[in-house]
């Protein structure tokens, strides 16, 4: 077996089709399993649910994905390049994340009462100004007054935010990895970075689990590794995107990242056993893997 891969079970469906340079957007997870369900609770009680809030403020504080985008990427791969999927995720603490699935942008963002607007102020000087034309707890929809737009824009959420900013995978603080150093790092420093991006993909399946998805995408995330359904494989060197050596100061440092990734699963993993969910299987390994690195 390829050292290089960890696999959790012999009946693999993967994330690829034959040609593995062909990644899909999504993975359905098929487990039906109430043992599943119930192991969930501990990240579900995480997430506070907004349905019955009609503070404009408290709603607007949780991920926002454009209803246009979503079944786009459901259907597309990384062959096909990079697509547009517009998202916005507004933090209590005023902070924003905005496109993670693309370049990603953040900074401060500013609820207007008065003017019923969402002020975003972006971490290299530049500002947007929405108009919020309608809002419930699953979804909003937002004029770009910034640029005299008339255009209304519909984002939808599952109406839920975490309790503490620290478990939400979108959270600035947690993607820290992508934003790309001014200077050289050391190694322990490149290796800190390559284990916030664990950390990252951590948080991104306990989210799929609180939140229990049905199919989970991993489209547009800068990465080293693909994710199968029940399995984790290192990305071929040549096929690495350039979303991941924009992660680094150089590609010199991404690939001694990849090599440190390439070395880490080398190792042996324990992985849960019995009728549960391949999600669940592929967060023990990761958490395993976090450890070590």
């Amino acid at each position: 077996m390829n050292p290089r891969i960890v696999l959790f079970f012999a009946a693999l469906v993967f994330v690829t089709a034959c040609n593995d340079n062909k990644q899909s957007a999504t993975i359905t997870d098929t487990t039906v399993s109430d043992s599943a369900k119930k192991a969930n609770k501990i990240y579900t009680t995480k997430l506070i649910d907004l349905s019955a809030s009609r503070d404009i403020a408290e709603l607007l504080c949780q991920g926002w994905e454009l209803e246009d985008d979503l079944e786009a990427i459901s259907s597309s791969n990384e062959s096909m390049g990079i697509l547009p999927f517009r998202s916005y995720y507004l933090s209590t603490d005023s902070s924003f994340v905005k496109n993670p699935r693309n370049a990603i942008e953040y900074g401060r963002w500013l609820y207007d009462a008065d003017q019923k607007t969402i002020n975003l102020f972006y971490s290299n000087g530049s500002k947007d100004i929405y108009k919020i034309a309608a809002l419930a707890p699953n979804e909003l929809v937002l004029v770009n007054i910034g640029i005299e737009s008339v255009t209304k824009l519909k984002f939808v959420s599952g109406g839920k935010r975490y309790n503490h900013i620290s478990d939400d995978p979108f959270h600035i603080s947690n993607n820290g990895w992508r934003i790309k150093p001014k200077k050289p790092e050391s190694e322990e420093q490149v290796r800190q970075r390559l284990k916030s991006y664990l950390y990252f993909h951590i948080l991104f399946y306990r989210d799929n689990l609180a939140r229990e998805s049905k199919a989970i995408s991993f489209y547009g995330f800068p990465t080293c590794l693909k994710w199968y359904a029940g399995g984790i494989y290192i990305v071929k060197e040549n096929d690495l995107n350039e979303n991941w050596f924009h992660c680094f100061y150089n590609k010199e440092q991404s690939m001694a990242a990849y090599k440190m990734m390439g070395a880490l699963l080398n190792g042996k993993y324990d992985w849960p056993k019995g009728k549960i969910s391949w999600v669940k299987k592929n967060l023990a390994v990761l958490e395993q893997m976090y450890e070590r690195l």
